[in-house]
C-alpha cells in the first residue's frame, strides 16, 4: 500500500496539462499546482490531440468545446493519463460530457486549493492501479499464450490431445515443484530446437 507521504512526493515534478481557458482560475490553479512542485502547462482552446503526455490532464468542462473535447478524449486511447474533470454546473449535458471523459476525478467550481490536491493525489493513485492492472491482465495472457503453445507442439510432436497435453505439462510441473507456465518455456525451447 502506497503511503501518503509518497504519494505528496509523487506529486513533485508530475507533468500536469491544464486545458483550461485562461483566466483567474487558470492562473490560480498553475500557481497552486507549481507550489505543490509540478511541472504546469497550460493551453486553450481544447488540442485535438496532445503533442506530449503529461501523467494527469486538468480538463474544463465547457459547454462551447464538447466536440473538441470528445475529440481529444477519443485520441487518448488505453495509455491516456489520469484526467480530472472541472465542473462549472450541473446539467444533464453537462453531466453527460463529463461522464464521456472518463475522468479519474471530478473537480467542482469555485476551485479550492484543498481539493485540487486531494483530487490530483486520488487521480494518481486510480492511475497507478489501473495500469497495474493492465499490466497483471497482460502477464496472465503471456502466460495463457505460453501454456498454449507448449500444449500445441505436445499435441504435434507426439500426437496427443489437448486434454492429455496439458495433463503432461501439469504433471511435470508437479514433479518439479515449477509452474505450468516454467515448464511451458523449458518444453517450447527444447522442442524448438
Amino acid at each position: 500500500m502506497t503511503t501518503a507521504p509518497s504519494l505528496l512526493q509523487e506529486l513533485k515534478g508530475l507533468r500536469v496539462m491544464v486545458v483550461h481557458p485562461r483566466d483567474g482560475e487558470a492562473k490560480l490553479v498553475i500557481g497552486h499546482l507549481r507550489r505543490i512542485g509540478c511541472q504546469v502547462e497550460i493551453c486553450w482552446p481544447v488540442p485535438p490531440e496532445l503533442e506530449r503526455a503529461p501523467d494527469v490532464l486538468l480538463l474544463s468542462i465547457e459547454a462551447d468545446q464538447r466536440d473538441a473535447i470528445q475529440k481529444l478524449t477519443n485520441s487518448l486511447g488505453e495509455q491516456a493519463p489520469p484526467i480530472i474533470a472541472i465542473v462549472g454546473y450541473e446539467n444533464p449535458s453537462m453531466l453527460q460530457l463529463v461522464l464521456e471523459t472518463r475522468p479519474a476525478a471530478v473537480i467542482e467550481r469555485p476551485l479550492h486549493p484543498f481539493g485540487l490536491l486531494t483530487q490530483l493525489m486520488m487521480a494518481r493513485a486510480a492511475y497507478r492501479q489501473r495500469r497495474e492492472e493492465r499490466i497483471a491482465m497482460q502477464q496472465q495472457e503471456a502466460r495463457r499464450a505460453t501454456i498454449a503453445l507448449a500444449k500445441a507442439l505436445l499435441m504435434v510432436r507426439e500426437n496427443l490431445d489437448e486434454k492429455a497435453a496439458h495433463r503432461r505439462l501439469q504433471r511435470e510441473a508437479m514433479s518439479r515443484r515449477d509452474t505450468m507456465e516454467a515448464v511451458a518455456e523449458r518444453l517450447i525451447r527444447t522442442l524448438h530446437h
